[in-house]
């Protein structure tokens, strides 16, 4: 079984479901006998609870594949405000180095885990930080980092074709490349839809990925449900 060390998931744009295929993702490994972490290293748009910013999509991750990780490694960056972590970290004047801690909580998770899933923010353009050099960091440049494969999350409506396809055609760097694309139903999609039922062979056809995954809109994001998701809607890694 090849199962690579690290996989990035990034999605089209942001609320597309990328926490949803994270989750399912790691369920599936772990069916396979796969020891899996999981890491939201920048989360943005975090909630104040008892004086501490948190984030429920990290939450969700942490409790679904049961982790018993510390919150600083799953989800190191926290801001308050639901921007691009450049952004809102300019908006709060905050110049600290982000990096680092991702990166430290990272070799961290790879030690305790056979495969890491780190789950970015929004697309691959959206900023991230900027470096000592004023460079901006993006989504994209994390995963050429990792040197890992990518797996994107779209959304199967009218508009997803540019949208994903835009995304596919971004020059990662070799060994970096993306995987393939996970189909996934954030919000109730019309199944009679043509577009729904027409976008991802165009996209597969202009793209040369595969589909690795078709997930419906869940209703119910119980345990159980979501495990039996996790078995009947993505396969891959085979």
């Amino acid at each position: 079984m090849n199962i690579p060390s690290t996989v990035f998931i990034t999605g089209t744009d942001t609320n597309v479901g990328k926490t949803l295929v994270t989750a399912l993702l790691g369920l599936r490994l772990q069916s396979m006998g796969v020891r899996v972490g999981a890491m939201k290293p920048w989360a943005s748009g975090c909630e104040i609870v008892e004086g501490e910013l948190v984030f429920d999509d990290a939450i969700f991750l942490r409790d679904t594949l049961k982790l018993h990780d510390d919150m600083n490694l799953i989800c190191p960056i926290r801001y308050a405000e639901p921007l691009a972590p450049l952004v809102a970290a300019r908006r709060t004047n905050e110049s600290r180095d982000v990096m680092t801690p991702f990166r430290d909580a990272l070799r961290e998770m790879q030690k305790r885990y056979d495969v890491v899933l780190v789950e970015g923010v929004g697309g691959l353009c959206v900023p991230i930080t900027q470096n000592e050099n004023g460079e901006i960091i993006t989504c994209e440049d994390v995963a050429n980092e990792l040197e890992c494969p990518v797996v994107v999350v779209a959304r199967r409506t009218l508009g997803t074709i540019n949208h994903t396809t835009m995304t596919c055609r971004t020059p990662l760097k070799s060994p970096t490349h993306f995987a393939g694309i996970v189909w996934c139903n954030a919000t109730p999609v019309d199944d009679n839809d043509i577009a729904a039922q027409t976008s991802a062979q165009v996209v597969e056809e202009m793209t040369g990925l595969k589909t690795l995954g078709n997930v419906p809109y869940l209703e119910s994001l119980e345990h159980r449900v979501l495990v039996d998701a996790a078995e009947r809607f993505l396969w891959w890694p085979k």
